[in-house]
């Protein structure tokens, strides 16, 4: 019996689509570099990465996906664990990271994994979670393998709490379009993400770098954060926003309490100021 079939809190269809996903754009190339560094950048806004002792601390990442942000992790830590339930990702980590011998490569489910328990300095998880059907049990699995004291730096969905009416509109139209590619066959849903890509995402995030040349407030403009990345980024976020099938959102008081029921010190609880949201970091109570 594999991990995956112990692991009730996962759905297979979704696993599967983010393989194809990760191998389709598995981040190889040196042009998105700059702009993935950048994106690290802001996911860490509100955790500095040099607490940690590279010599002894261990991270794990939680859906690893491509492995991008696993690299990015491994300067700062003795070992990452880069954890992937799904085939087609979990190939491209292995070739990927071959002959890194800081970064471990586990075929293996938030829910139902071999990294040992209390043994985490950092788990980080960027834009998973709100993929798994409980999102709060996910979130005591994560916690499971974190030291007491350690830290947590996730990266949720949020519900649009903070932006206004036509944006909330726009979403929930958005929304209907993401049902219907998401229940397409795989190549299907990959050239509707592209197109979308091409049309919406490429065409407002230049209209964003524009308007903010010329000292106009774009972050209320949908698609603003993508204004510098190249298009591979624009394709391969579309395809992830459209092309799943499972997508849960959540407010900051429903974040605060999944954190508080998986035993985490809301005292140390830091939400990012800066996109994407909810981005946060907490640490684990002693």
């Amino acid at each position: 019996m594999s991990q995956r079939d112990k692991d009730e809190n996962l759905d297979q269809n979704v696993i599967d689509g983010f393989g194809h996903e990760w191998a389709a754009f598995d981040y190889t190339e040196t042009e998105t570099a700059e702009a993935l560094d950048a994106q690290f950048a802001a996911y860490c806004a509100p955790l500095d990465l040099t607490q940690f002792n590279p010599e002894t601390s261990v991270a794990g990442d939680f859906g690893a996906g491509s492995g991008r942000w696993s690299s990015r992790l491994a300067p700062f830590f003795s070992r990452v664990y880069a954890l992937e339930p799904s085939d087609g990702a979990s190939r491209v980590l292995k070739t990927k990271f071959a002959s890194d011998p800081k970064i471990v490569v586990l075929q293996e489910t938030v829910g139902v994994n071999s990294i040992p328990v209390g043994s985490l300095d950092l788990a980080m998880s960027l834009g998973v979670l709100h993929h798994i059907p409980d999102t709060a049990l996910a979130i005591k699995d994560v916690a499971r393998s974190i030291k007491p004291g350690g830290v947590f730096l996730c990266y949720l969905y949020y519900n649009l709490e903070n932006k206004p009416t036509y944006y909330k509109l726009i979403f929930k139209g958005v929304n209907v379009v993401r049902r219907v590619i998401s229940a397409s066959p795989q190549p299907l849903r990959r050239l509707s993400a592209t197109i979308i890509a091409a049309l919406v995402y490429w065409p407002l995030a230049r209209l964003s770098k524009v308007l903010s040349k010329l000292g106009r407030n774009t972050s209320n403009l949908p698609l603003h954060h993508y204004a510098d990345m190249p298009f591979v980024m624009l394709a391969n976020d579309a395809l992830d926003r459209f092309g799943t099938s499972l997508e849960q959102r959540f407010s900051k008081a429903e974040i605060t309490e999944m954190l508080r029921a998986a035993d985490f010190d809301l005292t140390t609880l830091k939400f990012s100021e800066i996109e994407p949201f909810w981005t946060f970091v907490v640490n684990k109570k002693k």
